[in-house]
């Protein structure tokens, strides 16, 4: 946390628990203590790196390459990369295959097209997540669904939406559709009368949807993998990632 306070990230304790949970981690050191993170998230598919962060104390001694590359051998990786990081990773040979912005914003009007999810609807959501994600991942799933969770799952016709807190915004992700304006209808269902909300997008039907809400974009990242082409599965249903951590 004194990393993530040093670099200002919005990462909470809740979330390293949840992705040290998910996969391994590791760190630089040496005899000041920390100074350098990375973390895995392993799918049979890819691994999802993320939570590559150097101290500023630290910076410019290949701490973060030296992290990445002790990650890399183990096969095809995906990532969201910031614009500081995306140089590191593309001489690291990652390419970029998309880019996610964040639309930060506030929904009135509920749908109705979502319900809560109940533990029944767990192999539906996994068997969805797989197709449109093109990851199979049963332990983050098990996670979401579990007692500790901060996701709170609603399920759709044909798609899904989570949702957590981030301080007082309403992060929604992992959101999967069958079209675009069905996940528009899910976004508005969701984030309805919840404060500031947030969603990760890149589909450009969904942009200009929440961009005519009064959504604004504050930021974005690159998605880019490493030993592959592309990300698998069907992308044109996989309207916001589960986190920029995951995927």
């Amino acid at each position: 946390m004194k990393l993530v306070t040093d670099r200002g990230w919005s990462w909470t304790p809740a979330q390293w628990e949840m992705l040290l949970g998910l996969g391994p981690g590791f760190g630089a050191f040496d005899e000041t203590g920390l100074l350098g993170t990375t973390l895995v998230t392993p799918y049979p598919e890819m691994q999802a790196i993320s939570g590559v962060l150097v101290g500023s104390w630290a910076e410019r001694r290949g701490i973060a390459g030296a992290l990445m590359s002790h990650v890399l051998d183990a096969g095809p990786s995906v990532l969201y990369a910031t614009a500081m990081g995306q140089p590191l990773y593309e001489r690291l040979g990652f390419h970029s295959v998309g880019r996610a912005s964040a639309y930060h914003g506030e929904s009135g009007t509920a749908t109705g097209v979502t319900r809560p999810a109940t533990p029944d609807d767990l192999p539906a959501v996994v068997a969805l997540d797989r197709a449109a994600s093109g990851f199979t991942r049963e332990a983050f799933w098990a996670h979401v669904f579990g007692p500790s969770s901060a996701y709170t799952p609603h399920v759709a016709e044909d798609g899904f939406a989570c949702t957590r807190r981030m301080g007082e915004t309403l992060v929604i992700g992992p959101l999967i559709a069958p079209d675009a304006a069905a996940a528009c209808e899910i976004i508005a269902d969701v984030a309805a009368g919840a404060g500031p909300s947030r969603v990760d997008v890149s589909d450009p039907d969904v942009a200009a949807y929440l961009t005519g809400k009064g959504y604004e974009v504050r930021g974005g990242c690159a998605l880019m993998v490493h030993g592959v082409d592309d990300v698998g599965g069907d992308r044109g249903r996989y309207f916001a990632p589960a986190s920029l951590a995951l995927g």
